[in-house]
């Protein structure tokens, strides 16, 4: 990537303008220059997010640690199943049929907990 730096004579002629015009003119002429190293970072800056493929006013994608949306609802399916099974005979012969079907909506619930609280 190259880098289009101030040209060193810009600078030089805004020092040389300013020691010419006086010091009633500092203001401007630093002014000025600050002005063009604004435009100058602010190119610099937009050739770097154009090359990581940013748009400007957009953010760069976060990249999130850990699995993604589709493994974790994956490993969560295989969980729930495995679970839902003991859980199930535990609830039925402990309180019957609804014991079984309380047994199978917390299994329910903390599936439907994990895989939505990932989004957030």
């Amino acid at each position: 990537m190259s880098h289009e730096p101030v040209p060193r004579d810009e600078v030089a002629a805004a020092l040389k303008a300013g020691r010419e015009l006086g010091p009633e003119y500092d203001d401007a002429v630093a002014s000025s220059l600050a002005e063009r190293l604004d435009q100058t970072i602010d190119a610099r800056i937009a050739a770097r997010l154009a090359a990581a493929g940013v748009q400007e006013g957009n953010q760069p994608p976060a990249r999130r640690g850990g699995m993604s949306r589709n493994t974790l609802r994956f490993v969560m399916g295989i969980i729930s199943l495995t679970l839902a099974i003991p859980i199930t005979a535990i609830g039925a012969s402990a309180a019957g049929a609804i014991g079984m079907l309380a047994g199978l909506f917390g299994v329910i619930a903390v599936y439907l907990m994990v895989v939505l609280g990932a989004d957030r």
